[in-house]
């Protein structure tokens, strides 16, 4: 068959020619099922579709932010009776409204469902859900094809990663999937399981040594769980044995900092190329980080202070030359207007770049079926974020937003943090002259790409407030 494969993107979304990641999930799709002909479409990179290509199968990856331009994608070719298939994040937390805008949903990991799902639709017998996630899905009326247990990651295929045309500065590699955490923000352990699953560690090694120029490892934390320690180990171990070392970037936990095994992995991952970690830090505040499911990944125990023990843990990554973004979610009840101050002087004295969002509850997670069943949550179209909040106005969350990105991001700031990293580098004994300077470079570069990318997101909130409120 023909297969056009899409990854949706809103015309104004903050990232449209600034992702520097390449797509991997349609890659995955295209080399799970490799006998039919190909195309690929990054909607981040453009926006113009052929809707008169003559394709037999159209598949859309969609996630939040492209809700809107993904359905309105499979809208148009719907009508040229081409058959459309759904997936991504958005179309697995919200697949009762994705399926009216397809002919089927896939809900989870691809690279099992796709293959069945194809001989499905040759032989004319297509389902309207293909399901492979750890809960059991039900929806009455519909047919529905679901996995018995989350396939194992021994067989995942290599993937032609020259499908996609475009010059990306970081290609996309995993090792692993899963997350015992469970954040209610998040909707990793529903899609991919409480339980970790590993692939080959020669394997992974094999395919990193394949790329050219930076990757970016998306397992969900790098630094692994008390339970995974040992995989990591072995991972960073044969990376550095291999003999070709790319520089490389990925998420983390602070918890890993805070133990003698857990820092053995952090000290091996940045011997193996680690110069970036975005962290998941969340909130400053205890009582949100309880109440959110975060806490645990801030490595702190009832004994421990939690601004001094994050300050600790932070610092151990931070001497090993990993750059940190750090990530907050802020709008529980528990904060204040007066938590975003806080957490940016946090930010500022830990030489952190601060990447604030509006807590925002997603379809498929724990948050948004609790303020749902008590009625908390307000109208997105017209509001900052679904999440309503007793004390903080839409107005003052966007002067808010504004105020970090003027002063988190203005160039004495991001010249201070460069600093402050380049003192790091030039101390560490196996740095040579040009990786002290790569490495300094790459830090002043990340920090204006987010600055640019947070101002796009804030004044892409303020316009919506203006238009919709």
């Amino acid at each position: 068959m023909k297969i056009k494969l899409i990854l949706a993107a809103d015309s104004n979304d903050p990232l449209r020619k600034n992702n520097p990641f390449k797509p991997l999930s349609l890659l995955l799709l295209a080399a799970s099922a490799p006998d039919h002909g190909y195309a690929l479409i990054d909607m981040l990179d453009t926006q113009e579709i052929d809707y008169d290509s003559g394709v037999d199968l159209v598949g859309i990856s969609i996630r939040k932010s492209a809700e809107k331009a993904g359905f309105g994608v499979a809208d148009q070719f719907m009508k040229k009776g081409v058959k459309v298939v759904l997936g991504g994040p958005q179309a697995s937390a919200n697949p009762l409204e994705a399926i009216k805008h397809a002919d089927a949903v896939v809900i989870g990991e691809g690279e099992d469902l796709w293959p069945k799902l194809l001989l499905d639709m040759e032989a004319n017998q297509l389902k309207d859900f293909y399901v492979s996630a750890p809960i059991s899905f039900k929806a009455s009326g519909y047919s529905v094809y679901q996995l018995e247990n989350l396939p194992p990651l021994d067989s995942i295929p290599k993937v032609n990663r020259r499908l996609f045309k475009r010059k990306y500065d970081f290609e996309l590699v995993f090792a692993s999937r899963g997350c015992a955490i469970n954040c209610d923000f998040c909707s990793v352990t529903r899609l991919f399981g409480s339980k970790y699953r590993f692939r080959a560690v020669d394997d992974v090694v094999d395919e990193i040594a394949s790329i050219k120029g930076y990757y970016y490892l998306i397992d969900d934390t790098v630094f692994g769980r008390p339970s995974t320690y040992s995989y990591y180990d072995e991972l960073y171990d044969k990376i550095v044995d291999s003999g070709k070392i790319n520089y490389w970037t990925g998420q983390a936990n602070l918890d890993a900092a805070s133990n003698e095994k857990g820092r053995q992995v952090i000290k091996k991952a940045a011997k193996a190329g680690l110069i970036y970690a975005a962290i998941g830090m969340e909130s400053i505040n205890e009582e949100v980080l309880k109440k959110s499911g975060s806490y645990s990944k801030m490595g702190v125990s009832k004994a421990n202070d939690l601004i001094e023990k994050m300050k600790e843990n932070i610092r151990f990554i931070q001497q090993q030359g990993i750059l940190i973004s750090a990530w907050f979610a802020i709008g529980y009840e528990d904060d204040t207007l007066e938590t975003y101050e806080a957490t940016l002087q946090f930010c500022l004295e830990m030489n952190l770049i601060p990447v604030f969002t509006p807590v925002h509850a997603l379809e498929g997670t724990d948050l948004f079926d609790r303020l749902e069943k008590e009625g908390k949550l307000q109208d997105n179209t017209s509001n900052v974020t679904n999440v309503a909040h007793a004390s903080i106005t839409n107005e003052q969350v966007i002067r808010a937003l504004e105020n970090v990105n003027r002063i988190g991001f203005r160039l004495l700031t991001t010249l201070k943090r460069t600093w402050f990293y380049f003192k790091i580098f030039s101390r560490q004994k196996d740095n040579k002259v040009g990786d002290v300077i790569h490495k300094t470079i790459f830090t002043f570069i990340t920090q204006w790409r987010f600055g640019k990318i947070t101002k796009l997101e804030a004044g892409k909130l303020k316009n919506k407030v203006r238009i919709h409120g």
